[in-house]
């Protein structure tokens, strides 16, 4: 229902009711989409030639790389569900559109989460497919379930970006400005 009708998911779910279960389901629907992103990655580096015995050592060590990753991916899916849902939620405070507590983020989160990931077992292009409707999806989610308007959501959700490309913009106009002074120098 939340990738076929997301309003009206996020509109009937409840706000309140334990950490537990969003979180098996975002583990799950998570873990399954990580799965089949590793094993395409994997199989898609193996079907590229060797070019010397270094590429092939390589190639060995990432394989029990991929193995471990998936392995973890369980793991990864909890911490990242967790900070991804304190980061927007402390987003959705600053542009006051936080009516609910922490949970309510945290379920949107784990809901998307569990939901959006499986679409990654589409070949070549199931990751952009994904990453863009859980941003569309995030944005629906947090708007219906905090009971804000849907700018408020959006700006939230995209904050973050803005956040990391102007740090990126500024770090970068600040060594220009350092190599600048530092060839008037010469």
């Amino acid at each position: 229902m939340v990738l076929s009708r997301p309003v009206a998911a996020f509109t009937a779910m409840k706000r309140e009711g334990g950490l537990g279960e969003p979180l098996f389901y975002a583990v799950i629907g998570g873990t399954l989409g990580m799965a089949f992103a590793v094993i395409y990655n994997f199989v898609l580096r193996s079907l590229t030639p060797f070019g010397d015995r270094h590429g092939a050592l390589a190639h060995l060590l990432g394989g029990l790389g991929w193995i471990l990753l998936l392995i973890l991916a369980p793991l990864f899916v909890v911490i990242g569900t967790f900070i991804g849902s304190a980061i927007l939620h402390v987003c959705l405070m600053i542009v006051g559109g936080a009516k609910q507590s922490f949970e309510t983020t945290f379920r949107v989160i784990c809901f998307v989460e569990g939901s959006v990931s499986p679409l990654l077992v589409i070949p070549f292009c199931g990751g952009l497919i994904a990453g863009i409707w859980k941003i569309v999806l995030y944005c629906i989610g947090l708007a219906r379930a905090h009971e804000t308007d849907t700018g408020r959501a959006v700006i939230a959700v995209l904050l973050p970006l803005i956040i990391c490309c102007g740090a990126v913009l500024l770090i970068a106009m600040m060594f220009g400005a350092l190599g600048a002074w530092s060839a008037s120098q010469h």
